[in-house]
């Protein structure tokens, strides 16, 4: 018995390994780099950093929310720049992905919390969201809604008029 045990152990072990790392996934977030694009020259320029996160269906969902969460420690020495997590904390609403496109909608806490990412550098905001997205196969199109209306997220980031995709500002596909 006890040979039994002795043989079989190494394998249990091993699979007791295996199992924890098919519980995670390992992913990218975007944020700003002040080392690779000095004074944000170029505000839409964002760049990887992994992370892994808890296996779920939900992906585009926990990859926002791990984006949402801001630079760790080891990321600020890197010189990885993003928005507080206190200003991001409880703005995403829901995010579907249908037919190669993530429909981000928001909370209106996004209008108080990140008023300055409508200017001209705080855009990059959307930057960091779309490559964070944009990533997975699955998602080549990124498009936003507040209170699944894009028609008011649209009209707050100034750019005027929803895109063509989605015909006449329809908020179906956010909720």
């Amino acid at each position: 018995m006890y040979e039994l045990v002795k043989f079989l152990l190494p394998f249990l072990l091993t699979a007791g390994i295996y199992a924890q790392s098919a519980a995670t996934l390992k992913i990218n977030v975007y944020f700003h780099n002040e080392k690779f694009n000095p004074n944000q020259q170029d505000c839409t320029k964002v760049y990887p950093t992994p992370r892994v996160i808890p296996k779920t269906k939900a992906v585009a969902k926990a990859a926002l929310l791990e984006l949402f969460k801001g630079i760790t420690d080891e990321e600020r020495k890197l010189e990885f720049i993003s928005f507080p997590p206190e200003d991001t904390k409880g703005i995403l609403k829901k995010v579907n992905v249908k037919n190669g496109a993530a429909y981000v909608n928001f909370t209106k806490a996004v209008y108080e919390q990140l008023g300055n990412a409508t200017t001209s550098c705080g855009s990059g905001f959307f930057s960091s969201v779309e490559k964070t997205l944009t990533q997975f196969p699955t998602i080549k199109k990124v498009f936003y809604a507040v209170e699944g209306s894009p028609r008011d997220f649209y009209e707050w980031v100034q750019v005027g008029e929803c895109p063509r995709e989605l015909k006449n500002c329809d908020g179906r596909n956010f909720r």
